[in-house]
Parts: C-alpha cells; sequence; structure tokens
C-alpha cells in the first residue's frame, strides 16, 4: 500500500504545529500534539464506467501522469457535493464528449496504487446515448474486445472488464 497521502502534510491545518507519528487504533498516523487533530487519510472516491459498443469495451490512453501511457476506463474524482452516478456522467462527457447513461454498478474496490493517494472506484456500467468522441484529458480512445486488451492497463481496470464480461 502507497502511503504518499502522509508525506505530503508536515503542520497541523486547525493549529499549523508540527504534525508527529502517532500509534492511533493500531495503525501510525499523523497527529498534533497541540490541539489533537488526526490525520485519518481515508481513501478518496472515484468513479470509472464500462461503455461497450459492439461487444467492445472503451479504454483512454493517459496522457498524463501518473500512470501517463497506460490505458484506463473512463472516469474520474467525486466532487464533495456530488453523487458518484452524477461524477460519472460528467467525466465521460469531460473525458470523452459523450453522454451516457447508467446502468448499474458493476464493481467497488480499492485503489492503493496511486502515487496521490488511495481512492474507492466505483466502476459502473453504461450505454453511450450520444455526443461525438472528442479527448481532451486523453492521448488516443479504442474499442478493445475484453480478450484483446492492450498489455498496460491502469488501476484494476483489467479486473473490473473480467467482472463485468463475467456477470450473468
Amino acid at each position: 500500500m502507497i502511503m504518499q497521502g502522509k508525506s505530503q502534510y508536515k503542520f497541523c491545518p486547525s493549529c499549523a504545529t508540527s504534525l508527529q507519528n502517532t500509534l492511533v487504533d493500531g495503525t501510525q498516523r499523523l497527529t498534533c500534539p497541540n490541539c489533537g487533530f488526526i490525520f485519518w487519510d481515508n481513501p478518496k472516491p472515484t468513479t470509472s464506467i464500462i461503455l461497450a459498443k459492439e461487444s467492445k469495451v472503451l479504454l483512454l490512453k493517459r496522457s498524463q501522469e501518473p500512470f501517463k501511457g497506460y490505458w484506463v476506463l473512463p472516469g474520474g474524482y467525486v466532487e464533495h457535493d456530488e453523487d458518484p452516478q452524477v461524477t460519472i456522467v460528467r467525466e465521460t462527457k469531460e473525458e470523452t464528449g459523450l453522454h451516457v447513461i447508467i446502468r448499474g454498478i458493476v464493481w467497488v474496490y480499492l485503489i492503493d496504487t496511486d502515487p496521490r493517494g488511495n481512492s474507492i472506484d466505483i466502476v459502473f456500467e453504461g450505454t453511450i446515448s450520444g455526443g461525438a468522441m472528442t479527448l481532451r484529458e486523453h492521448a488516443r480512445a479504442n474499442f478493445f474486445a475484453p480478450n484483446k486488451l492492450p498489455e498496460i492497463i491502469a488501476y484494476r481496470h483489467r479486473e473490473a472488464i473480467a467482472i463485468w464480461q463475467n456477470r450473468p
């Protein structure tokens, strides 16, 4: 498990005292010796979507770090006041120009390989309802047969596609 989130915080956000490592509930956590603040380092919610066309799944090739050059499902972070279903519709439109309809949830899992910190990824299944492919954040987009996926896929999206494909 990558613990990058902890390394970026040096001072308490409440009182500006230097944080220290303390054992809390059996886990080393950054704490403030002055005001008692505890940095829990909870995972951030993210969403992804499996969009199929003619039995092929849409993947996007990342053009930025982290995981530059890796293929991923469309998706992104949930805003603080946003429902995850709204997030995936918004993120898909932003990343691809496509309009989607959500059909359900395929899988939920922990992303613990991202240097920006841990996330919980809610993987949806959806259908394309309109729009035109327009990439703003990625180098390429392509539809792949589930048995002919590219070799380098970030996160656990290969596993998500396999779960989706093998659903009853």
